[in-house]
């Protein structure tokens, strides 16, 4: 956030008033409707289970704040601070413990962040399925992958990747040292060490980089991925509304905002799963979602799919016949875990539709009032003949003028814009055929 981004805080806020006159002109829609699905949605409310009513009770244990709900207690949010910075991959950091943008490790990363040279074929970098442009994700459901194969889960930011302790869908890496490397050997990049080694080897700029960074360039592979992940540690996103009201500023926050942080800690029941710094328990859910067709309609991308499934060791009677994302399972292999996902962070959400492990939501309403029916339909019980759907998930019976609210609120974990320039890549020396 603070290292040379460009931020656009103009169309920041055409954007934010877009959203306004968006939920505006839902809630008119809303009252607009016909009598008839009036009727039907207050029989609904009116047949619908008990639902959590109420602010949640607060409770302080030491300098810690927590929401006390079905009996259990749950860490407030919290603002953030700088990014942890592993031991064995420092880098410089400014008087408040910031990582500098002058850091010859940092400047090296930003290049091979958009180098596809750490690719198979040279053609995939990390910025393929991590645009700046798009909150540093994807504005597709599903994320691209090497060519002629096909993906099946959304492609999540890299901002604030760089607090988390369990990255990927299903948290099969627990820092962004190991992260990278999985990107571009994998589905994604499917890069070969030596390959890619050979080729930044040959490069004289990376070669004077890699030695004024780490000293040498004996470890290229190794390096490239302290290097890449010394330059995401720079895309934090620390000025949200929510950070600010947070820190002590009341007036970061509108009424209706405020109106839906008391849902958030409370009727809605966010905080339950969405806490802490991150946003995140950075725990594991089945919530219900809706199949993706481009998924699990497409023969190409199941082809790809139940490969994978086959590579992880699924037995055959699976991987032949289930058409589903089973998450969690493909790391476990326990039932129990079969369509369980991380819990996605809240930060800089504003910026990353479409939401969910499978992209199968366009926007912030529209997810809100899938928690408000209670989830959805379990998907693992119809492939698997067992369902594994969390019981935190319940009817909510919030109010279209309270899910505007919790909206609003949400929107509110967004702060300015992250945008940097695209770097010139240094060349490969032109060969030259003597005949």
């Amino acid at each position: 956030m603070r290292l040379g981004h460009v931020f656009l805080e103009e169309e920041t806020k055409v954007m934010k008033m877009q959203r306004a006159t968006s939920r505006t002109s839902r809630k008119s829609n809303l009252i607009s409707g016909a009598w008839g699905g009036l009727a039907v949605a207050i029989l609904t409310l009116l047949l619908a289970g008990p639902a959590f009513a109420g602010t949640a009770k607060q409770v302080t244990r030491g300098d810690k704040t927590f929401f006390e709900i079905d009996g259990e207690l749950f860490p407030a949010l919290e603002p953030l601070g700088p990014p942890p910075i592993p031991k064995d991959n420092p880098q410089r950091v400014d008087a408040e413990g910031w990582p500098l943008e002058d850091d010859p490790k940092v400047k090296l990363g930003k290049l091979l962040f958009f180098e596809p040279a750490l690719s198979g074929d040279g053609s995939v970098s990390c910025q393929t399925c991590h645009v700046q442009g798009a909150g540093w994700a994807l504005n597709s459901a599903i994320s691209r992958s090497y060519p002629g194969q096909s993906h099946w889960r959304n492609s999540q930011s890299v901002v604030n990747a760089a607090y988390m302790s369990k990255l990927f869908w299903d948290g099969h890496t627990a820092s962004l040292e190991t992260q990278a490397p999985s990107a571009a050997k994998g589905l994604a990049g499917n890069g070969k060490h030596d390959m890619m080694s050979a080729r930044l080897t040959v490069i004289p700029e990376y070669v004077e980089m890699f030695t004024e960074a780490f000293g040498s360039i004996r470890n290229p592979m190794k390096d490239s991925w302290r290097a890449i992940s010394a330059y995401e540690r720079t895309l934090t996103s620390t000025d949200s509304p929510i950070d600010q009201y947070l820190r002590g500023d009341k007036d970061a926050l509108d009424e209706s905002q405020v109106r839906g942080m008391d849902l958030f800690n409370g009727k809605a029941r966010c905080i339950m799963c969405h806490n802490g710094k991150l946003a995140s328990d950075e725990k594991f859910y089945n919530l219900g979602l809706p199949r993706q067709p481009l998924f699990s309609e497409i023969a190409k991308n199941q082809i790809g799919f139940r490969s994978q499934n086959y590579g992880a060791g699924l037995p055959e009677e699976m991987f032949r016949k289930t058409k589903s994302d089973l998450g969690l399972y493909h790391r476990t292999h326990n039932h129990e875990d079969a369509g369980l996902f991380r819990t996605q962070p809240l930060r800089f959400i504003e910026y990353t539709p479409p939401y969910y492990h499978n992209g199968v939501m366009d926007d912030l309403f529209e997810v809100v009032e899938f928690y408000n029916d209670g989830g959805g339909e379990d998907y693992i019980l119809e492939d698997m003949g067992f369902s594994t759907k969390t019981d935190r998930l319940r009817k909510l019976n919030l109010t279209s003028d309270e899910m505007d609210d919790l909206v609003a609120f949400l929107e509110g974990f967004s702060g300015t814009e992250i945008l940097t320039s695209v770097p010139e890549l240094p060349k490969p020396p032109v060969r030259v055929s003597i005949k």
